[in-house]
């Protein structure tokens, strides 16, 4: 319905304001209150749609004839109400109309589509068939006013009744100004804006213009053309400050996904930049990534998936997988690293970059010989924990090895070496060193590593020679009987002697090193502190590595742990001087090798390996016998022949060790016998006593061992400060128990010296220990609460501040909680807590609307909703900062009470004594049960073994095992060459023999009756056939180069056993080797089994040297069968004489040849052996022929031929006498 007037007239409708209408002679206008010519007709709103400005000329135009109608009559602040009539249009002046806007149009870029009735459009109509408009001022126009209407309606009409709207004269100049720039046209001075007459326009309005109309013509020009300038400067000035913008900011790298990186994968890469060759994880939230090669490394290692993600393929383990995972990589031989938060959420959220992602650094790094995270914590070593079964592979030593190399010349640029080597095993803290002169086999170099397993070499990248490396290839590839290749580290530069000193004199010369202080900073309120940095909070001071290691963005978190480089000294107490004494005595080689190892340990902060004097020993020294690489692989030291395992071993034998310590000594005990007779002694007493004597005492002293934890390891991630609290209240409680358990006492207790010597020592450490034991809590200790740890609150004060700090915020919350209550009215509410959300109040739905409209909803169910207060918030963020601090403190308290713990080295002194214990009561367990007898230690180098038996043998085979007698003196001769049938038992014996050697100066019981010898130096041993391809060595090389080591090496207190030798070539060659390789080793006078099949060898030489070498063989049983073959019955027992025979055909038999083969074999035999005969006869025809003519001659000079030839002709007969006797059985 259309509203009317009060006078009953209807009111024009909005459609009849759309409606485009013809422009009438007269119009109403509204008064402008300012200076913008802005015309506002009907009321109708402005329109929003952007306006598009003509071409310089027709605006220049336009823009004239507006500004020449300004007049004091649009200032007014009101006019008089009038009533507008709308005429019916003109016909005659449409088109001059038409004509006359073109002029004003403005130009378009393309031809705009005519506006249609009802739409909005940018220009307006100055008619109006509104009815008459009301004003509220009812003043009447006067005759200035009125003569000025008349001409603004008069200038309207001239142009159709149509104008544009304009936003305001000054934007319009500015816009006119950018449009005249672009067209050329010159644009008038900021300075001379005032002064710059109106352009002249082509059609002036016949209209009367004032002076006041003139001077607001020339001020709205000045404006305009000081907006132009300054509009355009903007334009210059915005486009030269986004050229230099988009020049210094620097371009987004794309990668290869064409998407940007992430922050996360620009972290990942600037570590894995700076760690190329390591593994690295990356922790994100709940789980550990790996990220592109890594990522298909560890998916084909681990077996888990990799799949791309944006720019890299991603592969991830949950968080408590991660040592698990990380335990197999390394054990593959790759060195891992783990990027870590090293900011919590609460930090963060007070910290500067709360708006940035999670800082992340390289915090650990792990190798097979680095790797120390394991606890302690694990009792017992028994076979029911850890069983050994056949191809378990032995306990592994994850020993690190540096090796450097001098050249000593010779016929070969590396014919002579001189080698040095350090060996240090980080999960014990024990550092081997020697330095050695070595053949170009490499052969003592091969028996070093044998020995200590490593895990890990450390070699430099250039200066090891070709046969060298080729050792250490072969070493490390896993075909020299270890099961898992080893890895290998290439150092890029090794120090000279003199850096390497230097070096090694700041690090062991500096001042004791102050104990760790568990200090925060704080502020002069007495709060505590969270603005400072986690480097300031928890960090101490880190110096750089040397120029030789490209370290990685961060130090471990172990390094954080250690002190700096001149804060550790060689032992406690030790002066800096002493110090630097000792290691003037050490070999420069071995400087230059403990160096290296040091550098490279400090990467990974377990440099503390190196800090006590006691833990350093030489490999070889006057005090124990060196084992060989191929005695230790021959007599299955540590490992079987069949697959490498320790199943049927010796150190399967011996091994029944309770604790791990004691395992690990057992090894070094079996692997280094001893050459003193003294100590061998004191230990054979000590098995001895532990045998016959079942007192209380000894009880005692066996229930130590029950439910002993790894103490020397233990005390080691102690020294790490790597220790959880619950294994470090182990250890403690463990220590406590050792010195309580005997009381100090000197008089003796055993009638062994080694047993009282430990009895003595075993209580020194009670006080220490108890005093250590008793500052912690144990029951927060079981719960690893680093904050509650402490009995004494005052012995670390930063603890008990942020305690009361964090007690405070809860008291607040307290008070605050009452306050709740009184605005819910509700007296009973308590504070709730749901998933893991701490303090929440809890409203029932049908209370929500008593809530503050400040409280903040968290969560809700059908019948609660949840709020947490501003209150609450900002009391809970502060709760939380003073937690992470409580935290922070906390750690630092208690690696300073580790370092307080390592400090005293006599605890790790006591635990090695339990760990003798363990070995000597695990070597009288043997002992006893399988009836071995205490060997006797003579001066004399003598050996005589009664009813002896293989060790390993009688133990793995039901049947009882045949013993032997064997007796190395003068009388009977110090070589013997043993000969028998294959399969007869001759390597079993003389491994029997070596094997009772070992055990005996080990100091354990041996196999046998009795057995009485003299201290060996050595036990050296050829036996077997493998070629070394790797290597490139053939089989009889192989034989060769070891029998040529032994030969180098052996005195006249070795045992030296020969298996075989020379059966890699011909008969003829064999033989002459075998022949001048025993005579040789006889004339050294050492105690040597020589096993061969050449009895011409065997009979000659016994001839030439009967003093010194006799004969023995593998008694056998021959029983000739009707058809003409023998069969043989072997009795495995040693005799007296020489076997003429090796019946190879018979063993062919039992290998299961076909019958048709063995026939035609045992022919074969018959007919060479015949031939042989023959051709020995015919040359006996002609020597004794040659000796007849040399007799008639009867010359002086040919005395000497004629007595060879008889001796010649003497052997020759014996030899046929031999084969006819065997031939017919005799």
């Amino acid at each position: 319905m259309t509203p009317k007037h009060e006078d009953g007239k209807a009111q024009p409708s909005i459609h009849s304001f759309f409606k485009r209408k013809t422009p009438p002679p007269t119009s109403p206008t509204k008064n402008i209150e300012n200076d913008d010519p802005i015309i506002d007709l009907t009321g109708s709103p402005p329109s929003k749609k952007p306006k598009v400005l003509s071409s310089p000329k027709q605006f220049l135009t336009h823009k004239n004839s507006l500004t020449q109608s300004k007049s004091s009559y649009f200032a007014k602040p009101a006019r008089t109400p009038s009533t507008s009539v709308t005429p019916a249009p003109a016909q005659g002046n449409s088109t001059t109309t038409s004509t006359n806007l073109e002029i004003y149009r403005a130009s378009k870029p393309h031809t705009r589509p005519a506006l249609q009735s009802g739409t909005a459009f940018d220009v307006y109509s100055v008619n109006s068939e509104a009815g008459p408009s009301t004003s509220q001022s009812q003043s009447v126009r006067s005759e200035d006013q009125r003569r000025k209407h008349e001409a603004w309606q008069k200038r309207i009409l001239s142009n159709g009744g149509i104008i544009r709207r304009r936003r305001s004269l000054a934007l319009d100049e500015a816009a006119a100004a950018e449009l005249r720039g672009e067209a050329g046209v010159d644009t008038p001075d900021i300075e001379s804006a005032l002064n710059t007459p109106a352009a002249e326009v082509e059609n002036p309005l016949p209209m009367e213009i004032d002076s006041e109309d003139e001077n607001r013509k020339k001020l709205a020009q000045g404006v305009g053309s000081k907006l132009a300038a300054k509009y355009a400067s903007k334009v210059n000035n915005d486009t030269t400050t986004k050229t230099g913008r988009d020049k210094g900011k620097k371009k987004e790298e794309i990668g290869p996904s064409g998407q940007t990186y992430t922050p996360l994968e620009k972290q990942f890469m600037e570590v894995k930049e700076k760690n190329q060759d390591v593994l690295l994880l990356m922790e994100v939230g709940y789980r550990y990534k790996f990220h592109g090669d890594d990522a298909k490394t560890a998916a084909r290692e681990l077996g888990i998936v990799s799949f791309p993600s944006r720019n890299f393929y991603v592969a991830s383990i949950p968080t408590h997988r991660l040592h698990i995972h990380v335990k197999k990589l390394i054990s593959l031989g790759y060195k891992v690293g783990v990027i870590s938060q090293t900011e919590t959420a609460a930090l963060k959220k007070a910290g500067e970059n709360r708006n940035a992602p999670f800082t992340r650094e390289l915090t650990h790094l792990f190798t097979a010989a680095t790797y120390v995270e394991d606890p302690s914590l694990p009792s017992s070593s028994t076979l029911l924990d850890d069983p050994i079964i056949p191809g378990s592979a032995p306990p592994p030593t994850n020993a690190l090895v540096a090796v450097v190399e001098q050249g000593l010349g010779g016929m070969v640029y590396d014919e002579r070496v001189r080698i040095a080597l350090v060996s240090v095993v980080p999960g014990t803290g024990e550092v081997v060193w020697d330095e050695f002169d070595d053949s170009q086999v490499r052969s003592e170099l091969e028996t070093r590593l044998t020995h200590l397993q490593p895990a890990e070499l450390l070699l430099p990248k250039d200066g090891l020679s070709k046969a060298t490396e080729k050792v250490l290839s072969h070493f490390t590839s896993g075909t020299s009987g270890t099961n898992a290749a080893v890895r290998t580290e290439r150092i890029s530069t090794t120090r000279s002697y003199d850096q390497a000193f230097d070096y090694l004199s700041e690090f062991y010369g500096g001042k004791p090193r102050p104990k760790r202080k568990a200090k925060t900073k704080r502020k002069d309120t007495g709060q505590i502190d969270l603005t400072f940095s986690d480097e300031e909070m928890a960090e101490p001071e880190r110096t750089e590595d040397s120029e030789n290691f490209e370290e990685p963005a961060r130090h471990t978190a172990e390094t954080n742990q250690t002190t700096e480089e001149n804060d550790i000294g060689l032992a406690t107490g030790l002066d800096s001087a002493e110090a630097i004494l000792a290691l003037v005595d050490f070999p420069k080689q071995v400087v230059i090798a403990l160096c290296t190892a040091i550098q490279y340990m400090k990467t990974f902060g377990l440099q503390d390996a190196f800090k006590h004097r006691s833990s350093f020993a030489k490999f070889i020294n006057r005090a124990h016998m060196l084992l060989s690489s191929n005695t230790l692989v021959n007599l299955e030291i540590y490992r079987n022949q069949d697959d490498g395992g320790i199943y049927g071993s010796l150190l399967w034998l011996l091994d029944h060790c309770k604790t791990r310590m004691g395992r690990r000594l057992l090894r070094e005990w079996i692997g280094r016998p001893l050459l003193d007779i003294a100590a061998l002694r004191t230990r054979t007493d000590a098995i001895e006593e532990i045998m016959e004597n079942n007192t209380y005492y000894m009880e005692k002293l066996r229930s130590l061992l029950v439910n002993m934890p790894d103490l020397v390891k233990g005390l080691t991630r102690i020294q790490y400060c790597k220790a959880m609290p619950t294994e470090m209240a182990t250890i403690l409680v463990a220590l406590v128990r050792i010195g309580s358990e005997f009381k100090p006492t000197n008089e003796p207790i055993f009638k062994s010296n080694l047993l009282n010597n430990i009895l003595q020592t075993l209580p020194t450490i009670q006080g220490i220990a108890k005093g250590f034991l008793d500052s912690i809590n144990l029951k927060a200790a079981r719960d690893n609460e680093e904050s509650n740890l402490w009995n004494d609150p005052d012995k670390y004060p930063d603890i008990q501040d942020a305690k009361d700090c964090i007690n405070i915020c809860e008291s607040e919350l307290d008070q605050h909680l009452k306050d709740i209550r009184k605005t819910l009215k509700r007296p009973t509410l308590n504070f709730v807590t749901v998933a893991g959300i701490e303090f929440l109040v809890e409203v029932p739905v049908r209370d929500a609307k008593s809530v503050p409209a400040k409280w903040i909803k968290i969560s809700a169910t059908k019948s609660v909703n949840r709020y947490h207060t501003p209150e609450v918030l900002r009391i809970n963020k502060e709760r939380e900062q003073h937690k992470e601090t409580l935290n922070a403190v906390s750690r630092e308290a208690f690696k300073s009470f580790q370092s307080d713990i390592s400090d005293h080295h006599e605890l790790v002194v006591v635990s090695k004594q339990i760990a003798v214990i363990d070995c000597l009561m695990s070597l009288a367990q043997v002992a006893a049960a399988s009836g071995y007898c205490k060997p006797k230690f003579v001066k004399e180098p003598e050996l005589r073994i009664k009813a002896g038996r293989h060790p390993m043998v009688e133990m793995l085979r039901d049947d009882a095992y045949v013993p032997f007698d064997i007796d190395f003196s003068e009388r009977d001769g110090t070589s013997k060459v043993i000969t028998g049938p294959n399969m007869a038992g001759k390597s079993s014996c003389v491994r029997a023999v070596a094997l009772i050697v070992c055990m005996a100066q080990i100091g354990s019981f041996v196999p046998a009756t009795s057995v009485t010898l003299g201290v060996h130096d050595a036990v050296q041993t050829r036996m077997g056939a493998s070629d070394e391809i790797g290597r490139g060595k053939s089989t009889f090389m192989v034989e060769l180069s070891e029998t040529s080591d032994i030969l180098r090496t052996m005195t006249p207190r070795t045992l030296v056993i020969l298996d075989e030798l020379g059966r890699g070539t011909s008969t003829y060659d064999g033989v002459a080797i075998a022949y001048a390789t025993l005579s040789h080793v006889a004339g050294k006078g050492c105690n040597t089994l020589f096993v061969t099949h050449y009895p011409m060898v065997a009979e000659q030489l016994a001839r030439e040297k009967p003093n010194q070498i006799s004969n023995w063989h593998m008694a056998f049983d021959e029983i000739k069968l009707p058809d003409g073959s023998a069969e043989i019955t072997f009795l495995y027992k040693l005799t007296k004489g020489l076997a003429e025979a090796s019946f190879g055909v018979w063993c062919a038999r039992l290998a299961g040849l076909p019958k048709s083969i063995l026939e035609n074999a045992q022919l074969r035999a018959d007919y060479l052996k015949h031939e042989t005969q023959l051709r020995l006869v015919s040359a006996l025809t002609k020597r004794t022929g040659r000796m007849l003519n040399d007799i008639q001659d009867k010359g002086e000079d040919k005395t000497e031929g004629i007595l060879r030839n008889i001796n010649i002709l003497d052997r020759g007969l014996r030899m046929i006498t031999t084969d006819t006797s065997n031939a017919h059985g005799v």
